[in-house]
């Protein structure tokens, strides 16, 4: 089963993310070579007009038929960030034919089975650019920006009015990246927004590194090749981030030795300053109705603790029914596995016009997908259902500790699924581990010793994926640092800490 997961951003940074995603407005390029503007989609020319873009379905080929010797179309840069202008010509055309300008785009997804993660996949399909008309010589000589997409190699064309494809060539797009500022006080957040994410599988995701301690993992799979992410301003003074291509598992140090020398590492000097940190945590989603066949779950998600109003009607009058939510238990990493289960939230007797209102505690059971709720007769019939939604929630973590001392953070609502059952966590910006609630009901009770010496010290939980059928890149266990926006798994919040330890 194919999923593409698409979700609003987080409390954190919501503001800032939603408009650098939008336009990359209001943020101070740190990559002049690379810095992003807005994509107009659009070509010029001499003597040709323009079109709006659009897109059509792929064929069997790339961009379509071709002639059978298609002239080349030559490029003034063949390794160009994404805004940026490339001149490109062409020759051997049909004198005075006009001519579509056709560019390789891709959609991208993430895929999942149940309960397992699948991996990413790309589909490529054809965008038009506009038009261009070539001279008496049969020429065209223009001016290419490229749009705002995924990075890589990109397959461009011009075709006639039947969609013969007469000239091709191609250009590989290269990251680039915009930050915020380059000045926070401790415990804020720099937002750092890298274009032109590639589709491949060695060139899809990068990691970060905060004063070489690795961080975890970016990705813009669904996010049409765009990565918006957060590092913590950890430790007054100066500092460095760096964005580094990988592909197993840790950062690939001497890329330009590789088969995939174009791809950069990025290194962004920062300033930390004296400030007034506090935890920041993510708010679960505004609160909505689920509505079923004769249930109403009021809100329909929450968090462990938490209650909410069942109401049920058109049911049988004066009917006994139990009511009850389906649970998955179990575990991914031993031969008894996992199944499916019913946890029972009460018991109800309806009115004599068939309806009921009660409040339900919600119970320490699994987050995740939403969960089925039912209303189940005496004879084992189900007579009404809606769904109830669990997002993971932090219980309790300390203040203060004492230096050496190991110290619990509880968190509840993990999910199921290899990418939602697992939380990763940062220790000062650096990644210690990860923890696992499917196997005792979404619970994770995060044993970590306080160490750093006295002082402010900074404890980050961020959503993961534990495992899967993907081997390249691989994106296990370390924190998805982009997931506000692009995570195969249910929404999830992240949680940022402060916690002070004492000599």
């Amino acid at each position: 089963m194919k999923r593409t997961r698409r979700f609003g951003s987080w409390a954190i940074g919501s503001a800032i993310i939603a408009t650098v995603l939008a336009a990359g407005g209001g943020m101070a390029s740190a990559d002049t070579t690379g810095s992003s503007t807005a994509d107009t989609n659009a070509i010029s020319s001499s003597g040709a007009g323009s079109e709006a873009g659009g897109q059509s379905p792929m064929g069997s080929d790339v961009l379509g038929q071709t002639v059978a010797t298609p002239s080349v179309i030559d490029v003034s840069n063949t390794y160009p960030t994404i805004g940026e202008r490339v001149t490109y010509s062409a020759s051997g055309l049909v004198p005075k034919q006009t001519y579509r300008l056709l560019w390789e785009a891709f959609q991208g997804t993430w895929d999942v089975d149940g309960n397992t993660f699948v991996g990413e996949s790309f589909t490529p399909f054809v965008k038009v650019l506009g038009t261009v008309t070539a001279d008496a010589n049969g020429q065209v000589h223009g001016v290419l920006r490229i749009p705002t997409g995924y990075g890589d190699i990109h397959q461009i064309g011009l075709a006639d009015a039947s969609g013969i494809v007469a000239a091709q060539g191609s250009v590989t797009v290269k990251p680039s990246f915009t930050i915020s500022r380059t000045r926070e006080s401790e415990g804020g957040f720099f937002t750092i927004r890298v274009q032109g994410i590639g589709y491949g599988a060695y060139s899809s995701a990068y990691e970060v590194l905060y004063d070489n301690h690795l961080m975890g993992n970016i990705a813009a799979v669904t996010t049409n090749g765009t990565a918006v992410f957060q590092v913590r301003a950890e430790g007054i003074g100066s500092h460095w981030i760096e964005i580094a291509p990988c592909s197993i598992g840790s950062p690939y140090l001497n890329e330009q030795q590789s088969p995939y020398s174009w791809k950069p590492t990025f290194s962004i000097p920062v300033t930390v300053t004296k400030g007034h940190p506090v935890d920041v945590k993510d708010s679960i989603p505004a609160p909505s109705i689920s509505t079923g066949n004769h249930l109403i779950a009021s809100p329909g998600h929450g968090i462990v603790g938490s209650t909410f109003t069942l109401t049920g009607q058109g049911l049988p009058a004066n009917e006994s029914l139990t009511l009850e939510w389906s649970n998955t238990v179990g575990n991914h990493v031993t031969a008894a596995g996992y199944h499916s289960a019913q946890t029972v939230l009460g018991h109800v007797t309806t009115s004599s016009t068939g309806t009921f209102t009660v409040k339900i505690p919600v119970p320490v059971n699994v987050g995740g997908p939403p969960h089925t709720v039912e209303a189940v007769d005496a004879a084992g019939t189900i007579v009404g259902t809606t769904t109830y939604q669990i997002y993971p929630s932090l219980v309790s973590a300390p203040k203060v500790v004492k230096a050496g001392q190991v110290f619990t953070i509880h968190l509840q609502g993990g999910g199921p699924d290899t990418y939602d059952n697992c939380y990763s966590v940062l220790y000062d910006n650096s990644s210690i581990g990860y923890a696992c609630g499917f196997n005792t009901n979404g619970d994770m009770q995060i044993h970590i010793r306080a160490t750093g010496g006295p002082g402010i010290h900074y404890i980050d939980l961020y959503p993961t994926i534990q495992q899967g059928n993907q081997k390249v890149p691989n994106l296990y266990v370390l924190p998805l640092l982009t997931y506000k926006l692009d995570h195969p798994g249910e929404a999830q919040p992240a949680f940022h800490l402060v916690i002070d330890v004492k000599s």
